[in-house]
């Protein structure tokens, strides 16, 4: 009787520092002598669908709100810290930090670091970092974001000789929603607002305005005549989009670039600028005197003659005011 009862107590004491991460599991032990990688926490993967990410990670925060002894040394209250296994990450001065060290099972089989693959979805960058542990198996990096709005998600795993990197097979990962910023406001990858060129542009268009709709209307009228449609492409299966920058060099662009462009000079100035889609097109809205008003630079520089196929000039003004296309959404830049 006494021997099952110090069992009961050994399986106990086991089973509760498995808990806390101190000792391996059943599962890892599992799968250390089966030489088997591990599988624990491999969801959200950052190929999966954005709707299926953001309810696990809902669901991730909710199960896994840090205590303050448990908290990592850097803590950001805007953007709560996610736990992964033996690792923590947050976003603390416009950087993704991530500490931790080595879990039970990278212990048992001698894992060089952690490897992370980053994906900041309003730079369309992807990055992948190997982080080598320091001498007692633990790490801190910090990596700097692009910017400082919109979607950024992490998978984390460990490295060790003889094991194939793969971004969807993963311990875990972390998603943010960085919002220290207005995002109508801000640049990113398809609309440079930053870029000197363009914002010499747009403070020599709007050059004694005093209005932000009469800058508005300058950028309008600017952009509608002096880019073209490139009527070639009209119909491609699959048009290149054009950039803001990559408009104003190139002149001859299709709707994404009129909008691209339009957006990056209002931005630039400091009016708020979107880019909408719909019915295989792109234009903006633009908020002035606090409403969101539709302006389309594409409809309003000219037509496409159906005889000939070809882009005819045709300043429009009234489409300063509207677009013939229906809103299906908005592009996350």
């Amino acid at each position: 009787m006494r021997k099952l009862m110090v069992l009961c107590l050994l399986a106990y004491g086991y089973f509760y520092l498995s808990k806390q991460g101190m000792v391996p599991s059943i599962e890892q032990l599992k799968r250390f002598v089966l030489n088997e990688t591990p599988s624990a926490q491999q969801t959200g993967p950052i190929m999966q669908q954005q709707a299926n990410q953001k309810q696990s990670v809902t669901n991730l925060a909710a199960q896994q709100q840090p205590s303050t002894t448990a908290a990592p040394a850097l803590y950001n209250k805007k953007y709560s810290p996610t736990k992964i296994q033996t690792y923590w990450v947050t976003i603390k001065d416009n950087k993704l930090v991530v500490t931790g060290k080595a879990t039970p099972y990278g212990q048992y089989t001698n894992a060089n670091g952690v490897i992370l693959y980053i994906d900041e979805q309003r730079a369309n960058k992807k990055t992948t970092v190997k982080v080598p542990f320091s001498n007692d198996d633990t790490i801190h990096y910090e990596f700097p974001l692009s910017y400082n709005v919109g979607d950024v998600i992490l998978n984390l795993n460990e490295y060790y000789n003889g094991k194939a990197d793969d971004p969807n097979k993963v311990l875990g990962y972390a998603e943010y929603h960085l919002t220290d910023g207005d995002p109508y406001l801000e640049p990113s990858y398809m609309v440079q607002s930053n870029n000197p060129v363009l914002v010499s542009l747009a403070k020599r268009i709007t050059a004694g305005k005093r209005t932000d709709t009469e800058k508005s209307r300058a950028i309008f009228e600017w952009v509608a005549n002096n880019i073209a449609y490139n009527a070639p492409l009209a119909d491609s299966p699959n048009p290149p989009l054009y950039s803001a920058l990559t408009t104003y060099e190139h002149r001859v662009v299709l709707c994404s670039g009129y909008a691209d462009l339009s957006a990056a000079l209002h931005r630039a100035v400091g009016i708020e600028a979107k880019v909408d889609y719909g019915e295989n097109h792109a234009w903006n809205e633009v908020k002035l005197n606090g409403v969101w008003q539709t302006e389309d630079p594409t409809y309003g520089s000219g037509f496409i003659n159906l005889n000939t196929g070809k882009f005819v000039r045709s300043y429009h003004p009234a489409y300063f005011y509207k677009s013939d296309k229906h809103k299906e959404g908005e592009y996350p830049w």
